[in-house]
């Protein structure tokens, strides 16, 4: 059975790193659909990709809480993409599209945020990080570490 808490890399936006509370993406296709009067069928005509967006909620826990968020936020409003790092989805250049910090004055050293991310490309596995070939390879050679150690 997989551990996840060992697979999942830790999240960062331009080197801030974060915790993940809740991450969402989105996307699809355009298209355009073509319906004649009097028709019993649509036309379907696909116009390309629907613009990807992640959808995240994450957090800042602890004394510096408030400082890594100050952080985050001028990492946000830098111009242009900047590299994001998912837990799961590994890294891809990414651009902050909006942002919403909370905090309540129960929840001292706990600053949130829900952010929105575009990324660069909508092109599905066209960036690589170090983090996924490591995770990969130690997946492998654990692999194979097993199978010879039923030989022995």
């Amino acid at each position: 059975m997989r551990n996840w808490q060992r697979t999942l890399r830790p999240a960062s936006y331009r080197g801030v790193s974060f915790y993940v509370d809740y991450d969402d993406l989105s996307g699809g296709k355009r298209l355009a659909l073509h319906e004649y009067a009097g028709g019993r069928q649509t036309v379907v005509e696909e116009l390309g990709l629907r613009t990807s967006a992640f959808d995240v909620t994450l957090y800042h826990l602890g004394d510096a809480a408030d400082a890594q968020a100050l952080a985050l936020r001028a990492a946000m409003q830098a111009d242009g993409p900047g590299f994001l790092v998912l837990p799961m989805d590994g890294g891809m250049l990414a651009t902050a599209e909006n942002f919403r910090r909370s905090r309540g004055k129960d929840r001292n050293g706990y600053v949130g945020f829900d952010v929105t991310f575009i990324p660069s490309s909508n092109d599905v596995g066209t960036v690589v990080s170090i983090g996924d070939v490591t995770a990969t390879v130690a997946a492998g050679l654990a692999a194979a570490a097993a199978q010879f150690a039923r030989f022995l």
